[in-house]
């Protein structure tokens, strides 16, 4: 009784091993089943021009002085003016969000190594959304009239842009195809199935608007920025196999 059940069970284990055995060698072969010499390799691209309908402007309200809280007394107000002149013309609280804020002591050294404090600098930078573009210059002048005296940066935006992006990426695709099948052509075979495919997120183009420009209050004052257009891309680079 006790040999058998033993045989049985040695049956059942090599049985188990071989079935194993044969499902990792068939993996093994399908993950094979191309030769790598035998592959094109191409990149594929779409984009898209776009006219923004949103814009995000980062101003920074500094100030500076020999007394630590005397520095952030008047930073603190310099931005509750400024936030309470925007939101007058119409800026929701949802749209104004603070991003960082930083106070710290600024030092001169002298030749011999020793430090020697200059004064206190505090920085507050608050990002607003504008989704409404006929305010843009309203909001940005307002914000920089009102304190904000340092403008960090402007960026135009499209509020469709993944389902954009998403339809640029099935064009990169075809794209990508298409450049395979021209190769393949010339070369006398045909293309077959994908065997990689990886897709990036193209940048925007640079656009006729004031970008990471550390403008000055008194530059952004009275000037009109425009959105002009944005171009958006979409990147693939693909591995087809060789019929």
């Amino acid at each position: 009784m006790d040999i058998h059940e033993r045989t049985t069970s040695g049956t059942c284990m090599k049985s188990l091993l071989t079935l194993v055995v044969l499902m990792t060698t068939s993996l093994f072969a399908s993950a094979q089943s191309y030769d790598p010499r035998r592959t094109v390799h191409v990149e594929g691209q779409a984009q898209a021009h776009v006219v923004p309908d949103r814009a995000v402007i980062t101003l920074g309200v500094e100030t500076e002085g020999p007394n630590a809280a005397t520095v952030k007394a008047d930073n603190d107000k310099s931005v509750r003016t400024m936030l309470s002149a925007l939101k007058k013309i119409g800026v929701k609280d949802e749209n104004i969000s603070t991003t960082s804020l930083s106070l710290q002591p600024v030092y001169n050294y002298r030749p011999d190594g020793r430090r020697e404090f200059v004064k206190y600098v505090m920085r507050n930078t608050v990002v607003v959304t504008i989704r409404d573009l006929s305010m843009f210059d309203a909001i940005l002048s307002q914000g920089v009239i009102s304190g904000g005296n340092v403008v960090d940066d402007i960026a135009f935006a499209v509020s469709n842009e993944k389902a954009i992006r998403d339809s640029l990426r099935i064009e990169a695709v075809k794209d990508a195809r298409t450049r395979a099948e021209a190769v393949a052509t010339a070369a006398g075979t045909r293309v077959g199935k994908p065997i990689t495919i990886s897709a990036t997120n193209g940048y925007h183009d640079p656009q006729p608007y004031l970008r990471n420009a550390m403008m000055k209050a008194e530059d952004a004052s009275g000037s009109t920025v425009s959105g002009g257009q944005l171009v958006i891309r979409m990147n693939v680079s693909a591995t087809f196999e060789l019929e």
